[in-house]
Formats: C-alpha cells, sequence, structure tokens
C-alpha cells in the first residue's frame, strides 16, 4: 500500500465531523499572531519535557535536539497555516512511518501531543475572549483526533506489513494469532474486573 492509499484508508474509518475542514483552516489562519508569538515557547517547552521524562528522553539522543526542534518548528509553522488538504494529511500519516523507524512508541507521542494541545488551550483561554477560544480550541481538538489516528495507524500498518512480508503469513492466519492473544489478555482483564466489583462491593 501506497502513501496515499494509506491515508485515504485511515482517513475514511476517522468520524467525517472530527476531521478539520477548509472553514476551521481559515479559522485558525486568524490568529496568526497568537501562535506565531508561542512559538518559541512551545517549541522549547515539549523538548525540555521529553528529554527530562524518563518515559520519553530514552528515545532520543540529546544531540539532536536542535534538528528535531527545528522539524517540530516545520510542523507548527504549517499546520498553524491551516491548510489542511490531502498533502498534509499524508505527511501527518508518515510521520507514524517515521516513528517506527526511530522507535518512538506511541504512548510517547500521545502523551506530548496531549501536553502540545493542552498548552495551546490555556493560552487560548487567556488571552482571547471565550466564545472565540473555544472556536479554535474545538479545531485542535479535532486536529489532535485526526493526526494521531493517521500517527496510530500508519505506525500499525508499516508493522503489520513489515511482518507479514518476513513471515509470509496470510492475513488470515495473522488475524488468528492476533485473536488468541486477545483472548488470553481479556481472560486476564475479566479476572481483574470480577476482582474490582467483588471489592466494590464489600467496600459499599
Amino acid at each position: 500500500m501506497d502513501l496515499t492509499s494509506m491515508t485515504n484508508h485511515i482517513l475514511q474509518q476517522v468520524p467525517a465531523i472530527l476531521i478539520p475542514t477548509a472553514s476551521d483552516g481559515e479559522l485558525v489562519r486568524r490568529y496568526q499572531g497568537f501562535f506565531k508569538k508561542h512559538e518559541d515557547t512551545v517549541i522549547r517547552g515539549f523538548y525540555d519535557l521529553v528529554y527530562s521524562d524518563p518515559a520519553t528522553r530514552q528515545h532520543l539522543d540529546p544531540k539532536e535536539r536542535p534538528m528535531r526542534e527545528n522539524t517540530l518548528r516545520q510542523w507548527y509553522q504549517v499546520t498553524t497555516t491551516g491548510h489542511f488538504d490531502e498533502h498534509y494529511w499524508a505527511w501527518q500519516a508518515l510521520v507514524g512511518i517515521v516513528h517506527v523507524k526511530h522507535k518512538i512508541p506511541n504512548p510517547a507521542m500521545l502523551g506530548m501531543w496531549s501536553w502540545m494541545i493542552n498548552f495551546i488551550q490555556k493560552g487560548l483561554l487567556e488571552e482571547l475572549p471565550a466564545n472565540e477560544a473555544l472556536d479554535v480550541i474545538q479545531v485542535f481538538q479535532k486536529l489532535q483526533a485526526t493526526v494521531c489516528s493517521l500517527i496510530v495507524e500508519s505506525y500499525i500498518m508499516t508493522q503489520q506489513e513489515a511482518i507479514h512480508r518476513a513471515s509470509g503469513l496470510n492475513q488470515a492466519i495473522m488475524g488468528r494469532f492476533i485473536h488468541i492473544e486477545i483472548d488470553r489478555l481479556l481472560g486476564q482483564g475479566r479476572a481483574i474486573l470480577q476482582e474490582k466489583v467483588q471489592q466494590a462491593a464489600m467496600a459499599a
């Protein structure tokens, strides 16, 4: 599957109401002053956390920080222009593939996305009238849903394709192995849930 096909496949699985539109992009562009004002703080704060937290710093070389900051800055600048088109979405799917290459796990990516969205939301609410801030926040929540879907799913699809090519297993057989593992984990989960239900009943 090529990048364009992969991107379209993933987007078709995202509820349409959660995919930013051209009008959403126009709304973001109205607040270029806000985004430019906070650009340096976002970049610095993002990587200060990445390189200080044990969960994320293990995946990155400190010597690469300037290069990585520049990459995030390019992403931030392009994203805040609000041009959410097929090329932008394909770029986000590519990020997931790059994360496979650099062994950046999805939990780390999702956690840092949350940090960034929280930072932007706080600034918007402090500096804009509430109704305007909420409109922009809604766009960024949609952006988070769509971009994270593209990154996570392209990450998974790339790994699955690599396993398929290396093992020669067809999708049906791989599916059976996956369901066996799911059933094993479901058994563990049900036992934990039952224990928690019993504890709650005794405490009530």
